[in-house]
């Protein structure tokens, strides 16, 4: 087990030398662990529990302290960064569905699958132990994959740089786990005013919990989480009649979209403040001749932002916004460096004096850098695929995970362009012109893509390319996009925005009939014909048991307060509780068979 702790500055001397020696700096964080899984029993659980974690693995935890200006103040902020694998227990039945329905950290609620709530920068990744688990790419990116298990047969949870500076130092967790907990989709209407909205600049900003949406005339502002209009303003009156690639920039308060006369050229870039809705810019040089398809919007300072889209005929463009003007920064020809099909665009690094971009261009994933000032700097490409790409995604750690249209996702190195891996996907992504799913820069992902088509949500790890999938949703939607910090989806019912959760199934009441059973098979190796039940018609919760107890006892223990009595006939053990009502009881009965009582 890999635990915190602090690196050393190690000075080596010469015999003479009056060089004082480099004493390391304490951690502000103490690192002692509240539990640790050495040399305690783990549980083994059915049903639904809430367990205490213990400690398995922590790696060093970093400590960082940065400083920025905000409105003219310098703020100064520290946090304390902890990776770690967390064990709640071990599954009853093995190779069984569980899901991680809450944790609490040092007893408050930081993440509820029944409500959609997590608190904000949480990420993990539970695991329920089945054979097919893989390793956790956490633990593989700090100890390397050869020194990486995948602990299979336990349910653990592994966080990624979860900041513990307010506690003080390593908390402790709780964890409520659910044996196959259906889920379900939880479809929330937003209430509005009157009219509809054009569903293709619904806009969402997740980190303000707001979504704005244009219907032609007027710009409505929505709350995410109260699921409601707060206001609509008019658009000043224009000379536009069709209008594409709507953004927001967080830095500026500004919205923008192109616009055009007759549609088929002439896009304009029409900027407006955010909170009133008067046009405050626009420029009147063209960003395409033809029609615009994809973009993506870069805050790249507290005073610019950078607009940067293609058209369907593979022309790029590039517009600047300060807080008071928009033009033209940047225009290509079509069919921009030769290619002929470029389906998605998304932001990568932003450095200050530039920022990156990457393009899915034919099968080629192309890094295009820019200036602050929105102009090209250089393009190259990453990675080269047999098939042509269709959608890229920046990952958290610098690297991108692109879907090709042959239904495969890749990862792939952001700095080498060395593919991870390729694996196949259930789904396949629609060319742009007919996408329902939201261009990257309005997505807000974690651990997973959300991608649905035919009335299925699909779940795909950026890690490791492995997707999970859940069955009910809504099987046309128009258009949506993800919030996996929330586990939220902004989509659209009738004419209006909806908010999408995945509520977890709560597995209440289960037989206590299936868990002797169960318990007796996987706890004590007999087979299903052995164990009979009769009855026993109880409903319980879950169990938490000590299995080394054997599972005899175990069963014994569990039966006694429901007067259920354990006896054995003809190689079975059978469960039977005494009858009433005339009939003859359990002791009656065994007495006039010959049988062997057990309890």
């Amino acid at each position: 087990m890999a635990l915190p702790g602090t690196k050393l500055n190690v000075g080596v001397y010469h015999f003479g030398s009056t060089a004082a020696p480099e004493v390391p700096e304490a951690s502000p964080i103490q690192t002692t662990l509240p539990t640790s899984a050495y040399g305690q029993t783990i549980p083994v659980v059915w049903g639904k529990c809430r367990l205490p974690a213990a400690y398995i693995w922590v790696p060093p935890i970093l400590t960082v302290t940065e400083t920025h200006t905000e409105w003219w103040d310098q703020i100064t902020t520290t946090t304390s960064f902890m990776s770690c694998r967390l064990r709640f227990a071990r599954p009853l039945v093995p190779n069984s569905t569980w899901v991680l329905r809450k944790i609490y950290c040092n007893g408050t609620l930081i993440y509820d699958a029944t409500q959609g709530y997590r608190k904000k920068g949480l990420k993990f990744r539970a695991y329920d132990g089945r054979s097919t688990q893989d390793r956790d790419p956490t633990m593989t990116a700090e100890e390397g994959t050869t020194n990486v298990s995948a602990h299979r047969g336990y349910l653990d949870m592994v966080l990624t740089d979860f900041d513990i500076q307010s506690f003080g130092s390593p908390p402790t967790f709780e964890g409520e786990w659910i044996q196959d907990g259906a889920s379900t989709h939880d479809y929330d209407t937003f209430t509005h005013f009157s009219g509809s909205i054009a569903f293709d600049n619904l806009l969402p900003v997740w980190d303000r919990g707001m979504a704005y949406g244009f219907d032609l005339g007027d710009i409505g502002l929505y709350s995410l989480y109260a699921t409601k209009q707060y206001f609509a303003f008019d658009l000043a009156p224009d000379a536009y009649s069709y209008y594409s690639n709507f953004r927001y920039s967080r830095t500026l308060d500004r919205l923008v979209y192109l616009a055009s006369f007759t549609g088929i050229g002439g896009w304009e870039a029409v900027m407006f403040d955010g909170t009133t809705g008067a046009i405050v810019s626009n420029s009147a040089v063209s960003a395409t001749s033809a029609t615009p398809a994809g973009c993506c919007l870069v805050d790249v300072n507290s005073s610019s932002s950078v607009l940067v889209g293609f058209a369907d005929n593979e022309q790029v463009y590039a517009y600047l916004l300060t807080g008071t003007t928009i033009s033209r920064a940047f225009q290509s020809s079509s069919s921009w460096l030769g290619y002929t099909d470029i389906q998605c665009v998304t932001p990568g690094a932003v450095r200050g004096s530039d920022f990156d971009v990457y393009f899915c261009a034919d099968a080629d994933l192309l890094k295009a850098t820019f200036t602050a000032q929105g102009t090209l700097k250089e393009t190259s490409a990453l990675a080269s695929f047999a098939d042509n790409l269709r959608y890229a995604v920046y990952d958290d750690d610098g690297d991108l995970v692109v879907w090709t249209d042959a239904a495969t996702v890749a990862r792939v190195d952001g700095t080498t362009g060395a593919v991870e891996f390729t694996k196949s996907v259930p789904y396949q992504i629609e060319a742009i012109a007919t996408r329902k799913l939201g261009s990257p820069d309005l997505q807000r992902l974690t651990e997973e893509l959300y991608f649905t088509v035919g009335g299925v949500s699909y779940f795909t790890d950026l890690k490791t390319g492995s997707t999970r999938q859940l069955s009910g949703a809504d099987a046309s939607p128009v258009i949506y996009f993800y919030d996996g910090q929330n586990d939220t989806v902004l989509t659209t019912t009738g004419s209006q925005p909806a908010r999408l959760r995945f509520i977890t199934g709560d597995g209440s009441t289960r037989q206590l009939s299936d868990f002797i059973s169960d318990l007796m098979v996987y706890g004590g190796g007999y087979d299903e014909g052995q164990i009979v039940t009769q009855n026993v018609d109880d409903l319980i919760q879950g169990a938490v048991v000590d299995i080394t107890a054997g599972a005899r006892d175990v069963a014994r223990a569990t039966c006694e307060p429901y007067s259920i009595a354990i006896f054995e006939r003809s190689g079975q053990i059978i469960f039977k509780r005494a009858l009433t009502d005339g009939d003859a009881t359990v002791d009656e009965t065994l007495s006039s068979s010959g049988d062997t009582v057990d309890q």
